[in-house]
């Protein structure tokens, strides 16, 4: 009876990770479209407003759309539509569903990884229910990744099947290499941020999959170049689809050493998100120039755990693992190629924030086991840590529920934001608010009187 039991464990945990996940995000099924980025991806976009289509399909390939080329997101967006037609509450529990997926995923790809059950089903749920998460779920748009997300748990679900029969290589191991390289390319068609996935293989490799022993790093790297060549082909193609939308910020606006401070002030501002989850918001304006000061800082503050996370390397190499698979994932959004109007995102959080999340489970529990009472120290902050991210990102959530809630919250948190103030004008004047909107679209003006050439006249 104990080995049916141990069997079937597993697979409540991932039942519990997705219903637990489903219930926290129900509400959405009663939310709104919102006035970003929405209208461009479903409601003005014929394409994808009228379902799949031999057009859609072509038109979703041959060339870029709202800056970006991902033809599998703009897919499953017609597919929705096909399906859904545009009822808002069911696009918005597609993504939910999605991340519930990747909620169990997550922890099937940690245990298969390390063979620690409790502790990978932490990760996954903190990954799952924490408030940064939020962006990503509720807002349809962010569809590319969510769904990114989930080819990304399957490329690393089928890399791990392949990394633990290579030796000697077997014809099977080969088939699963392949069908990493597949999903792969899957969750590039989803959205490229996937880029860094070979450098994710190779810390694998290092941890917990010790692959590279004395000799063989250069035979992992040799490894790779599929995938590397991958990453390469959607890299260029990204950087020339952005650049040819407008929404690449040139080196001649923004110089390489203003970047490389937005990086660092980034992964602070990040961790500080992580660990203090207020005053979220759909857009973090860039300011003009980044701050010194706190550049300094954030240098001192990476530079400073990245030497004790080399120090640590053979006795705790997780922390290695969990460190540089959150600085790596950032590097393609992290500010170093400058893209679209703000400084850093909730949604850029995603997959990156895994790596905190590791390196902090498993380093709580290596304390937990060296002092007498530290389990039921470590049991009792994890399931107070679950009970915070649950209750601060339902509150998070309510601000999605449409245009005028999203908007109003990104004012009370930064009442210069321009595009906040545009939107929310928008949003007023389509209900019949004019006297509302003409002081929104006025003061959005104001702020940014290069807006004068984009601004729509106000419908009675």
């Amino acid at each position: 009876m104990i080995r049916p039991q141990k069997h079937l464990a597993p697979w409540l945990i991932c039942l519990a990770l997705a219903l637990g996940t489903l219930i926290l995000y129900w509400p959405v099924r009663d939310f709104d479209f919102v006035d970003f980025d929405d209208p461009q991806y479903i409601l003005n976009e014929p394409a994808v407003r009228n379902g799949l289509s031999w057009w859609g399909l072509v038109w979703s390939v041959v060339d870029a759309h709202a800056s970006n080329w991902h033809p599998l997101t703009w897919l499953s967006h017609m597919l929705d539509c096909q399906l859904f037609g545009l009822n808002a509450g069911a696009h918005h529990l597609a993504n939910a569903a999605i991340h519930a997926f990747n909620a169990a995923l997550l922890f099937l790809l940690l245990r298969g990884l390390t063979g620690a059950v409790w502790r990978s089903a932490l990760v996954a749920a903190l990954f799952a229910w924490h408030p940064l998460r939020v962006e990503s779920v509720a807002w349809i748009s962010e569809r590319k990744d969510v769904l990114s997300g989930f080819f990304f748990m399957l490329t690393l679900l089928a890399y791990t099947r392949f990394a633990k029969k290579t030796d000697p290589p077997t014809s099977k191991s080969k088939r699963w290499f392949r069908l990493s390289l597949f999903f792969f390319a899957l969750g590039l068609l989803s959205k490229p941020m996937l880029v860094t996935v070979p450098a994710i293989l190779l810390l694998l490799d290092f941890w917990p999959l010790v692959r590279i022993q004395s000799g063989r790093l250069q035979e992992r790297l040799v490894e790779k170049v599929p995938f590397a060549a991958l990453s390469l082909a959607l890299s260029v193609i990204t950087f020339l689809s952005q650049r040819s939308g407008g929404s690449v910020v040139s080196l001649k606006s923004l110089g390489l050493l203003a970047r490389v401070e937005f990086f660092f002030t980034g992964c602070l501002g990040y961790l500080e998100k992580f660990f203090h989850p207020t005053h979220l918001t759909f857009l973090y304006l860039r300011p003009a120039e980044p701050s010194n000061g706190m550049a300094i800082l954030a240098l001192i503050l990476v530079g400073g755990f990245s030497a004790v996370a080399t120090v640590q390397f053979l006795k705790r190499p997780y922390l290695m693992t969990g460190w540089l698979w959150f600085l790596v994932m950032l590097l393609p959004v992290g500010g170093l190629i400058q893209v679209g109007l703000q400084s850093m995102a909730d949604r850029y959080t995603y997959l990156p924030m895994i790596g905190i999340l590791i390196l902090l489970v498993w380093g709580g529990h290596a304390l937990g086991t060296a002092f007498t009472g530290g389990p039921a120290v470590a049991f009792l902050t994890a399931a107070g840590s679950l009970a915070l991210c649950l209750h601060l990102s339902r509150h998070q959530l309510e601000f999605w529920r449409n245009s005028e809630t999203l908007m109003r919250h990104a004012l009370e948190i930064d009442p210069n934001n321009y595009i906040a103030h545009h939107n929310l004008g928008i949003y007023l004047s389509r209900n019949g608010r004019l006297e509302e909107a003409q002081i929104h679209r006025r003061r959005a003006l104001e702020l940014d009187p290069s807006r004068a050439s984009k601004v729509e006249p106000l419908n009675p």
